[in-house]
């Protein structure tokens, strides 16, 4: 258990995370950091759902992992899809795997390496933002949106009980951000034309579905914190 990490300590913060994800990118399963592949797939499946349809369109996956969403974007009809991760080993692999999906190497918060990917119609950012620092991350994936396109991402709830158990359990490392935390960074969002979240509420029986999707809302009132946040913003 992580006892003592400062918040403020970015460095110390992505060496965990890239230590992390190279341990979990060496797993022979694909769904890393998940509890289950289904769980996983669910959270695509929402992903999907949100973007309304890719066909045709310009995709980034930014924080790609092992690539099935990316995959999935491909086989939905994408005109392109770059798939960005910081893991190289994996990057590398995928290259040689799946060369009809761009595979570039980097940091969700590096600006100028994502802006040289080029602009994109979708881009989206499943399982990222509690990894890192979250005005990095907008700003940097904002700026590959091109007109009307939209920034889709998934991330654990701060306000949930269970999400902030895990949060003392590394505290400064995994950093899940509050619903209206989430809000706020994308109301400061340079040309935002609409923005909401959705949120994802456990189950009592999930034998076969995991999760009940709260209304995309701008404005969320809750009854209980769900487990997990889809936010959504689209440029102007």
């Amino acid at each position: 258990m992580v006892t003592s990490r400062s918040i403020g300590d970015s460095t110390t913060r992505e060496t965990y995370w890239r230590d992390t994800f190279a341990e979990l990118h060496a797993q022979p399963h694909d769904y890393l950091d998940y509890a289950t592949a289904g769980e996983q797939t669910f959270t695509f499946g929402v992903c999907l759902l949100a973007a309304a349809s890719v066909s045709g369109l310009r995709c980034l996956d930014a924080g790609c992992g092992k690539g099935g969403f990316a995959r999935m974007l491909r086989a939905a009809g994408a005109r392109a899809v770059v798939g960005l991760d910081y893991i190289d080993a994996t990057i590398q692999s995928l290259r040689e795997s799946d060369p009809g999906i761009r595979w570039e190497s980097g940091s969700v918060c590096e600006a100028a390496a994502i802006e040289s990917l080029g602009a994109f119609d979708l881009v989206f950012a499943i399982e990222v933002l509690q990894c890192v620092p979250p005005e990095g991350m907008f700003q940097a994936l904002w700026a590959a949106l091109a007109p009307n396109g939209r920034l889709i991402g998934v991330t654990p709830n701060a306000d949930n009980p269970f999400v902030r158990r895990r949060m003392d359990e590394r505290p400064g490392l995994y950093a899940p951000l509050e619903t209206a935390a989430i809000i706020r960074h994308m109301q400061r969002l340079p040309g935002v034309a609409d923005l909401g979240v959705m949120g994802f509420a456990w189950r009592e029986d999930r034998s076969s579905v995991l999760y009940d999707l709260l209304p995309l809302t701008s404005a969320p009132h809750w009854d209980q914190p769900p487990k997990r946040i889809l936010f959504m913003a689209r440029k102007s």
